[in-house]
């Protein structure tokens, strides 16, 4: 339920677990008494219309409310359009998951790492998605191999290094295909980035958010078969 002021602005949120969690806790003549300003949730996380993939990105991972409406612009209840739960993320990310595991083009997917243990991980997990997995050789024959090909490559840095990862990233510019980088260490994310100028490259953060990069892979795939 949303908490409008006189102006019919929205400026808070009242859910089920603030009943649970604050009303319900509240003696009797506290709760006939008490304002609904006293155990709703403030601020309001908003996603924006326009913006709706990047904000709900930004809601589900990083500020993790469990509801928050969606607006066509302001705060004001004329542009709330309706409301997102987890529930709803959960049961649109299964559905997708689905359809992506029947209708993923699975071409051959390259990986690239210096540690083999890593490799053989990556292996297993990609394997157990259904995707055809290319791990042997040495990085140089992998990289040739997602150039040669345009098989879509994911590329773990850690253990190589960046400046000597440089040289296998200016060669992989030219890579026509997907390109995901993966490292464990955030501040290399935006160095990394600048090293990129292609639409189907991007960077991904370790440890691996999978149902993230099955949806990168199902994104950057469907934007290659445009080109």
């Amino acid at each position: 339920m949303l908490v409008l002021n006189r102006d019919q602005q929205v400026v808070g949120i009242v859910t089920e677990r603030d009943i649970v969690q604050k009303f319900t806790l509240l003696e009797k003549p506290e709760k006939l008494e008490a304002s609904v300003n006293a155990f709703m949730t403030r601020p309001v996380h908003v996603a924006r219309l326009a913006h709706l993939e990047v904000d709900v990105g930004d809601m589900f991972f990083q500020k993790r409310p469990r509801h928050f409406p969606v607006s066509a612009g302001s705060m004001h209840q004329s542009d709330i359009l309706g409301m997102l739960t987890v529930t709803d993320m959960t049961n649109a990310y299964l559905k997708s998951a689905h359809r992506l595991k029947k209708d993923l083009k699975k071409e051959p997917l390259v990986i690239v790492s210096r540690d083999l243990q890593a490799r053989s991980r990556y292996q297993t997990l990609f394997e157990a998605l259904h995707f055809t997995v290319i791990t042997g050789g040495d990085i140089d024959h992998l990289v040739q191999q997602a150039l040669t090909h345009v098989y879509p490559i994911v590329f773990d840095i850690d253990k190589l290094g960046f400046d000597e990862a440089k040289k296998d990233l200016a060669r992989l510019k030219a890579h026509r295909g997907v390109f995901i980088l993966l490292s464990s260490q955030a501040t290399l994310v935006e160095p990394l980035k600048k090293l990129m100028n292609n639409e189907l490259h991007c960077v991904a953060l370790k440890p691996l958010d999978i149902s993230y990069i099955l949806l990168l892979l199902s994104r950057l795939d469907q934007d290659a078969a445009r080109i």
